[in-house]
């Protein structure tokens, strides 16, 4: 029922003909180490520069060692033409993403990025720190963006330094740019989707009603709340900060967001909890996504945030088959934990269960 309801869906969609035809390929295809589609979901690294470090960013924290090998690197902002010539080169993609491991909207191309792959009749959405929206708000407004999501980290100012490791000074600025966001978009009658986003651990997780209340109260479209994502360094860990699936917090979760009505259910996406004994591999990225940064290197997580140099190019042939995303997928596909890259095995995308 749910294939069906995905291939209605994608057929009723402004899409191309190409892009339903590849969707629709992706949705009915024995999944396998070579794929027989282009992918559906392109990643955009628009760049690693930010204007925060974060402690829990495996980029731009000072807690992560930068001989971590799974740290991702800093490197140029991507241009506009090299977009444009990824967008093209798999214009099949039904949806873009401008996404990490920097501030998204530093990328002096930012907008016509946005512009050219609406052109394309693809879905773009992005992800900022909210510290770049105050001076941006018209741009943001007046674009085509379908989305944008506000990493807010906190109920107040004081949860946001513990959680994010910045001044407190930091969340009164973004919480204004964004209730500015809000309150601007309603006057325009704007159709960007404005949405919230917090990272939940295990200090934190009982506060999800005040986070709720934060969301609503800014009249936001959506609110995402994360499960922390684990690196192996003090304070940083999963038995530290992550949230499992055990000892009754699947009970503790379904009884805070159980208690909201359908009409703010609705709005809220709760964090996904991670399963210490599934044996088989959830994560689909591989199979459906490709990443490029500035100096066109592939992958194809954008949860983790890995590092991707030598993974390949974005103008070799037949990329998306390489010998990288063949073995990943392979490695995925075997159910063997023994495998898998290091964060893979504490990351919600793969070993994550979704409650309610």
């Amino acid at each position: 029922m749910n294939l069906l309801r995905d291939i209605v869906k994608i057929l009723l969609s402004g899409h191309t003909l190409g892009q339903k035809k590849n969707y629709i390929k992706y949705l009915i295809s024995r999944k396998g180490n070579v794929l027989g589609y282009d992918p559906v979901t392109i990643s955009i690294v628009g760049t690693t520069r930010c204007t925060l470090n974060c402690d829990m960013c495996p980029t731009h924290s000072g807690k992560v060692s930068g001989d971590y090998p799974y740290k991702q690197k800093n490197i140029r902002d991507i241009d506009f033409e090299m977009f444009r010539e990824m967008i093209d080169r798999f214009k099949n993609a039904t949806t873009v993403h401008i996404i990490g491991s920097g501030e998204p909207l530093l990328n002096e191309d930012f907008f016509r990025m946005v512009d050219y792959a609406h052109q394309r009749k693809m879905i773009v959405k992005t992800f900022s720190n909210g510290t770049t929206i105050k001076k941006n708000m018209d741009n943001i407004l007046n674009s085509k963006l379908d989305g944008i999501t506000i990493s807010l980290n906190g109920h107040d100012s004081k949860e946001f330094a513990r959680m994010t490791g910045a001044e407190e000074k930091v969340y009164d600025e973004i919480y204004a740019a964004t209730k500015a966001l809000v309150d601007e978009k309603k006057k325009r009658g704007s159709g960007v989707k404005v949405k919230l986003s917090f990272i939940i651990d295990r200090v934190n997780y009982r506060d999800i009603p005040k986070m709720v209340d934060i969301g609503l109260g800014l009249s936001v479209d959506h609110i995402f709340f994360c499960n922390f994502l684990a690196s192996p360094y003090s304070g940083l860990k999963a038995d530290e900060r992550a949230l499992f699936a055990e000892g009754g917090l699947t009970d503790e979760l379904n009884a805070i967001f159980g208690k909201y009505p359908p009409e703010v259910r609705k709005k809220l996406t709760p964090p996904v909890l991670i399963d210490k004994t599934m044996s088989w591999n959830n994560c689909r990225s591989h199979f459906s996504q490709i990443r490029f940064d500035g100096d066109g290197n592939v992958s194809s997580c954008s949860m983790m945030l890995l590092n991707m140099c030598g993974n390949g190019n974005y103008r070799d042939p037949d990329v998306w088959n390489n010998v990288f995303f063949r073995n990943m997928r392979a490695k995925f596909l075997s159910g063997s934990m023994e495998a898998l890259p290091e964060p893979c095995l504490v990351c919600p995308d793969n070993k994550g269960v979704k409650i309610l």
